[in-house]
Parts: C-alpha cells; structure tokens; sequence
C-alpha cells in the first residue's frame, strides 16, 4: 500500500552530510525515508538557499512516531555506542576503529578481519 508515500517531511537538514547520517541511522533502525532536493546543491548562489536544505521524507506516515524518537536521538548525539578496548580497557566511541589511547583494533570474534 502507498497511499501513503512520502507525505510526511521529518526533517531538513543543515547540509547533505547532515541529511545522509540522518538517513542511514533511520535505515538502521528500519525506517525508510528519501532525501528531497539532494542535487540542489550545486545550485547555491543561483537560487535561495532556504530551498537548497536537503530534507528527509518519511517514505510510510505509520514510521513518524518512532522516527520523531529517532530524530531526537540523532539531534542530541545519543546516537552512538562505545566499544572497550580490549588491551586497554578504554571506552571509545563506536565510531573510533582503533583506540585513542593505545591505538589496537577491537576484537570481534565473528569477523577477524577489519577493513
């Protein structure tokens, strides 16, 4: 059913980086959304550039509930986890892909491999 699709503007973003991050955390957590106007950056300086903020658009109205949880979350920074190094002990955050302290790797026994 998509009756529904795309109706419901959640967010416009400060910028195209902004709008992505924002994007793949609600794609994480299993809500679908689309960017309008992402190709509208290169148009900066030729149009106003209040209609040049990307925004995230809710692809099922039934999402918005949790999205705006969501969204709160990702405005606040509560967004990311941490890890302890495992030589260490030092928290770091989820982002971090080697300690800042002693600069190992996590361990992660289903994957011996990092990229």
């Amino acid at each position: 059913m998509t009756d529904d699709l795309g109706k419901l503007k959640l967010f416009t973003a400060g910028d195209i980086i902004e709008a992505r991050l924002l994007k793949a955390f609600l794609q994480s957590e299993g809500i679908d959304t689309v960017i309008k106007n992402e190709s509208l950056q290169s148009g900066l300086g030729e149009l106003p550039f209040i209609e040049l903020w990307p925004e995230i658009w809710l692809i099922r109205v039934r999402d918005q509930h949790k999205a705006h949880q969501l969204l709160a979350k990702f405005i606040s920074g509560e967004t990311i986890g941490e890890w302890s190094c495992p030589i260490c002990g030092e928290r770091n955050p989820d982002t971090f892909e080697l300690c800042w302290v002693c600069a190992k790797a996590p361990t992660d026994e289903t994957d011996e491999f990092r990229a």
